[in-house]
């Protein structure tokens, strides 16, 4: 069988993630070809020309009419994903977005519909689901080692007064839109039930600019299970990264590489009972005693994640489905609309 011709790529914005993760990802994969790239800054499309020998253009409109591409990698400001996403499905490509795909649900829908209606691949780059950590709580949650699963908590805290764009209202920038669409969209993969409810709050504490630096989410699944999310540019001590909670152990880790976990087989424990009678010496507490085992393991799961891009391949030329589907990154987005609709202060 005859091998299939490289995918012809284009990306669109080369600040930071479309330089560099997305040009160099698709010129070290031999089943892409960067074909052009799209860039507002004249020092740029000629840094792209030098380096990648690839078409340059100024605005996307340009690239849409004269660009030899049949994939659309969109990594502009967020506030202009979907006119863009829309943009490219409309003139027959395909489209991989970055982070966050859309600044509400009602835009993914409309992406989700242009997609269709072209017969197009859409997928969103939410590299958060490849972490190596996220697959080991995976793993370790489906071990039972902790019981029942009820609560967890994922951190992430630093202080850090940014001042770049992605501070400002206007470009859809704030920490929700930045890191917590990861965050979020990563615990989702744990909460293991329908959502029953979201609560969230947001503020603009010590940065720049006017877009949230602050963060706190609360999502409940059906099951019971409690996932909260925790996100700070105003926070001068660090916290743990992850904290999974269960009947029977607890796993913590201060930096998604290495972590704690501390547990016990219910079997080998004491039978306990409650004691109605009055305490003696209106003394509370008892003598019990788990077995409790202790270790400290590396962050490393024992399955491994599909690469984004040869995944990519497969849906485009295969017509399977990608890794990261529109319709569970709209999921996402819906939990991103109840917290800024929670949320005192407004977005």
């Amino acid at each position: 069988m005859a091998k299939s011709k490289p995918v012809r790529a284009m990306v669109v914005g080369l600040g930071r993630i479309g330089w560099d993760f997305h040009a160099k990802k698709i010129s070290a994969n031999d089943k892409f070809e960067l074909t052009a790239a799209v860039e507002t800054l004249a020092e740029r499309r000629k840094e792209a020309q030098e380096t990648y020998g690839c078409a340059t253009f100024a605005t996307l409109k340009d690239a849409l009419k004269g660009a030899d591409a049949e994939l659309a990698v969109i990594c502009t400001r967020s506030a202009d994903h979907a006119d863009q996403t829309i943009a490219a499905l409309k003139a027959g490509l395909h489209v991989l977005v970055e982070k966050p795909a859309a600044m509400s649900v009602a835009e993914m829908d409309r992406m989700i519909a242009a997609a269709k209606k072209a017969g197009k691949v859409l997928t969103v780059h939410q590299s958060g689901r490849g972490s190596s950590a996220l697959h080991f709580i995976r793993e370790t949650i489906d071990s039972k080692i902790l019981g029942k699963v009820f609560w967890i908590r994922h951190s992430n805290q630093t202080f850090f007064r940014r001042n770049d764009w992605q501070q400002l209202k206007r470009y859809g920038g704030g920490y929700l839109n930045n890191n917590g669409v990861h965050a979020v969209d990563s615990v989702m993969r744990l909460i293991d039930a329908p959502i029953q409810d979201v609560w969230g709050d947001l503020k603009h504490t010590v940065t720049a600019g006017d877009a949230d630096d602050w963060l706190k989410v609360v999502i409940r699944g059906q099951n019971g299970r409690v996932i909260e999310v925790e996100q700070s540019y105003a926070c001068a001590f660090a916290q743990p990264m992850w904290l999974v909670c269960g009947t029977t152990g607890t796993l913590q880790s201060m930096d998604g590489k290495t972590a704690e976990i501390k547990y016990f087989d219910p079997k080998k424990a004491p039978k306990l009972s409650v004691d109605p009678r009055a305490p003696v010496n209106r003394q509370y507490g008892n003598d019990d005693r788990l077995p409790w085992q202790e270790k400290t393991v590396q962050m490393k799961p024992k399955s491994k994640y599909p690469d984004f891009y040869d995944d990519l391949y497969r849906s485009i030329r295969n017509r399977k489905k990608p890794l990261v589907t529109a319709e569970s990154v709209r999921d996402t987005t819906a939990v991103l609309d109840a917290v800024r609709k929670k949320s005192l202060w407004q977005y």
